[in-house]
């Protein structure tokens, strides 16, 4: 069960990483659903919550991404 839970912690490592490269080249809407799959499969991932603020379109809502980011600690990755 141990190397499952490694697995699952890889794929959410390069679905982030997917979904960044998808935000620095533009692709707003591909690096949203990468990294709303990610906070759905770990909601405690704190690079997501990071990555996702530059991904919503209104202040509100990256207001709470960033507010979620800062209440997990700095290795929640």
């Amino acid at each position: 069960m141990d190397s499952e839970v490694e697995h699952s912690g890889s794929n959410q490592a390069e679905a982030v990483q997917s979904a960044v490269e998808a935000i620095q080249r533009g692709d707003l809407g591909q690096g949203r659903a990468t990294l709303t799959w990610v906070l759905r499969e770990d909601p405690n991932n704190r690079l997501a919550w990071l990555w996702m603020a530059c991904c919503v379109a209104d202040e509100p809502a990256r207001d709470e991404c960033y507010r979620r980011a800062s209440t997990l600690p700095n290795g929640s990755l």
